[in-house]
């Protein structure tokens, strides 16, 4: 009877090792799916983009930072009209000067020159603050550059693929995709005494497998809904490509409207400023 039993628990064991080997393969593909789609497609896309685009794209993007520059120092105007401040020249000399500042250093950050507080779309926000969570993502880490580094493991096809998105998602601090790298690649199931709790082990690796594969397709289908995957199927349509020109200068034409607006606005204040 006990024999029996071994026996059973033995079949289990294999069942759900073969099963999460078959989920393990279906996430790596799913990973190697992300992987084109972030690290080979998206920046194709982009410059093809650019490429037809760049010109309004950027000339949108002037306009727009010049409005928010004026509508936050027309904000910052009123909330001190409102607390009953005079606005004299040496209070719209600290405004403008600090609106200029705020935007230069936003222009820094964007262009790479001071990134210390910039934080990836990938980041997992979740990270910030959990120390138990950010020592489980430095455990998880220092794992896989220990496995895959070419010093240790040589050149292997997947160091080749996957060393610059570990290292992206480590800096990110995007704990659900160290993890899913790591699951890939790890096997932690024979420091077992009992079979039983190497069964229920193995179901519970089992059951996270199944959940991660469910969220990287929810992934995957969110960024082929978003830009510039959008766009990929209407660059070599010239009616799509005009249209979406015109959209771009309708949103400039829109801006140059609220800028003139705003520049009156300003105007009228300067020209009202109490005398000290």
């Amino acid at each position: 009877m006990e024999q029996n039993n071994v026996i059973v628990i033995n079949k289990r064991i294999r069942a759900l090792q073969q099963e999460i080997d078959e989920q393990k393969k279906l996430l790596l593909e799913l990973v190697e799916k992300w992987y084109y789609l972030r690290y080979i497609l998206k920046p194709k896309l982009q410059f093809e983009y650019e490429k037809i685009f760049g010109d309004l794209e950027s000339e949108l993007e002037e306009k727009a930072l010049i409005c928010s520059k004026m509508e936050r120092k027309i904000e910052l105007f009123f909330v001190k009209v409102n607390r009953g401040m005079r606005i004299t020249l040496d209070v719209w000399n600290f405004i403008e000067k600090s609106v200029e500042g705020v935007s230069e250093k936003r222009m820094d950050n964007k262009n790479g020159v001071s990134n210390d507080n910039h934080k990836s779309f990938h980041t997992n926000t979740t990270m910030e603050g959990n120390d138990n969570l950010l020592q489980e993502l430095s455990r998880m880490y220092r794992a896989l550059v220990k496995q895959l580094h070419p010093d240790v493991s040589g050149e292997t096809e997947f160091f080749r693929k996957f060393w610059v998105p570990i290292q992206d998602a480590y800096k990110e601090k995007n704990f659900s995709k160290i993890r899913i790298f790591y699951k890939i690649l790890s096997n932690d199931f024979d420091n077992f005494e009992f079979e039983e709790d190497k069964i229920k082990k193995l179901e519970e690796e089992l059951k996270e497998l199944r959940l991660m594969i469910g969220i990287e397709k929810r992934l995957i289908e969110r960024m082929l809904q978003q830009e510039p995957f959008i766009f990929e199927k209407n660059f070599s349509n010239p009616i799509w490509i005009e249209e979406h020109r015109n959209r771009l200068k309708e949103k400039i034409k829109l801006l140059d409207k609220q800028i003139d607006f705003n520049k009156r606005l300003l105007q009228k204040i300067q020209e009202n400023l109490e005398v000290e």
